[in-house]
């Protein structure tokens, strides 16, 4: 019997790294979870430690190793890693300061005083990203302004930094790059203007490379503790969010790509570089010759939980089963018993302010309407059409670019599992929604951009029959338009939500 070639795919997420192994047609063969924690230690600050995501990283890869199936061996190691993630180095590859997450908006301020520059002007349309507190552009400007840091300090991802660890090598790949507002996507080089504005040169970042570049000098040691092989190759890989569209299956100009995790975003692929005029979009890179143009928005899961803990956490129906998954199934059912609309009960999710479309990190949630005849039923569907509501605003702006509907929306992360919230969102966004096979988008991705980089397949359109849906749903005429209707209420009280000014605390 011959020797098996696999792909380890390793995603570096926000809660926790997953190291998955997929088989020739990328199926899952075996899953490791390592989590870590989000340290808040100031009001709107998130951040984490890099060396506890690097010892992640090797405990995910070397209990995979550990367990390898027969006569199997690993082909390559690739990539997929969190959009957004910035620290800074000394030139020997020490932290100097913790890794900022997408969520952390200390940089508000910054980013509000680089938008007004003359020399910003163009900025957005040249890096597919907005200036804004969740990019790089504006967290480095505020780093060297509270910080003290070395003038040759090096500015990189979470991922560029493990890969220095298990490489000695610093590269970051054109997709990571992309999110951090300092690259031109259409070269594919760093932009010296954005580079100006914080007096930075190249030498202060790491050097750009494909994402699917391979690596094969590796640190012995890492190597050792991993459980690889020194003739294992390295995929540099790319960004989650790009790769978990790939990941899904959406691969043509009219199929949405949804992920509702911490946070929600809504990409959709396409073939040359655009950017939205009208700014309330990000661009990214996916591999050569393919982007995603999409929102992020910071109400997603992480606002849901925070209803349930708030709703159900200690109270007899999680007294004998406290497992989230046990909260997580009557809230469903609750909800699901709950006509459309919640009975007139409106949430407006911006709990931690507004990302796209209109990137106002002010806003600030609230319920509207609440009634005698409302119960926990009414609050939990209230929540999940609301969080609903903000994906649509960001589909609704990637469809205002396209010239016709979506034939189908591919829906992954954790929301995937609430049946009443998939038909929320097929009655909402007015499109079937597929569930693809596979939970791991980000890293299935990773592996397909592996084989292609490997020389094992040509492109992604090779995988479109390994893609294959577990559920669809189709939309209800008459709900859709319900929510239509209702969703022109949710627009004015937004606009309420938007004036409230930040220091409005007592």
């Amino acid at each position: 019997m011959s020797v098996r070639d696999i792909i380890l795919a390793v995603d570096i997420g926000t809660s926790a790294t997953k190291a998955v192994l997929f088989d020739p047609d990328v199926n899952q063969v075996s899953i490791a979870r390592k989590h870590y924690p989000i340290l808040t230690p100031h009001k709107g600050w998130s951040e984490q430690e890099p060396e506890v995501i690097l010892t992640a990283v090797l405990e995910a890869v070397r209990e995979i190793t550990d367990c390898l199936p027969e006569r199997s061996r690993i082909l390559g190691i690739s990539f997929s890693a969190q959009l957004g993630s910035l620290l800074a180095v000394d030139v020997d590859g020490r932290a100097l300061t913790n890794s900022l997450i997408w969520s952390d908006t200390r940089s508000v301020d910054s980013a509000r005083s680089i938008g007004a520059e003359p020399a910003a002007r163009g900025i957005h349309q040249r890096t597919g990203c907005p200036i804004d507190a969740m990019y790089a552009l504006a967290r480095i400007r505020w780093l060297k302004e509270n910080t003290e840091l070395p003038e040759n300090a090096r500015f990189i991802s979470i991922k560029d930094y493990v890969i220095f660890k298990l490489t000695g090598q610093w590269v970051t790949d054109w997709s990571i790059a992309s999110a951090t507002g300092l690259l031109d996507i259409g070269e594919q080089d760093w932009d010296q203007a954005a580079l100006s504005l914080l007096d930075l040169t190249p030498a202060n970042l790491s050097e750009l490379v494909p994402p699917r570049c391979v690596l094969t000098r590796w640190n012995k040691e890492m190597a050792d503790l991993m459980g690889v092989s020194p003739d294992t190759r390295l995929i540099v890989g790319g960004g989650d969010g790009p790769l978990a569209s790939i990941g899904a299956g959406a691969y043509n100009s009219h199929s949405l790509a949804v992920n509702v995790g911490t946070s929600a975003a809504a990409r959709l692929t396409i073939f040359e570089a655009a950017v939205d005029p009208e700014g309330r979009l990000w661009t990214y890179i996916v591999d050569e010759n393919l982007w995603v143009i999409g929102g992020i928005v910071r109400s997603g899961g992480i606002v849901y939980d925070w209803l349930l803990r708030n709703l159900f956490s200690g109270t007899e129906e999680t007294q004998d089963d406290a497992l989230p998954g046990h909260i997580h199934e009557y809230a469903d059912r609750l909800a699901s018993a709950v006509p459309p609309g919640a009975e007139n009960l409106i949430f407006i999710p911006y709990l931690g302010g507004e990302l796209s479309p209109d990137w106002h990190p002010h806003t600030r949630g609230s319920f509207f309407g609440l009634d005698f005849v409302h119960g926990r039923g009414h609050l939990v569907r209230a929540v999940l059409e609301g969080i609903t509501r903000s994906i649509y605003r960001v589909a609704e702006s990637i469809q205002s670019l396209l010239d016709g509907p979506f034939s189908e929306i591919r829906v992954t992360g954790g929301l995937t599992a609430s049946p009443t919230w998939l038909q929320i969102a097929a009655d909402m966004l007015g499109a079937p929604i597929l569930v693809p096979e596979s939970a791991e988008g980000s890293a299935r991705g990773a592996a397909m951009l592996a084989m292609i980089a490997l020389g094992l397949r040509t492109d992604f359109r090779d995988f479109a029959d390994l893609t294959v849906a577990r559920k669809r749903v189709d939309p209800r005429e008459e709900i859709h338009a319900y929510y239509e209707k209702q969703y022109q209420r949710f627009q004015e009280l937004l606009e309420y939500a938007k004036s409230t000014p930040k220091d409005w605390e007592v």
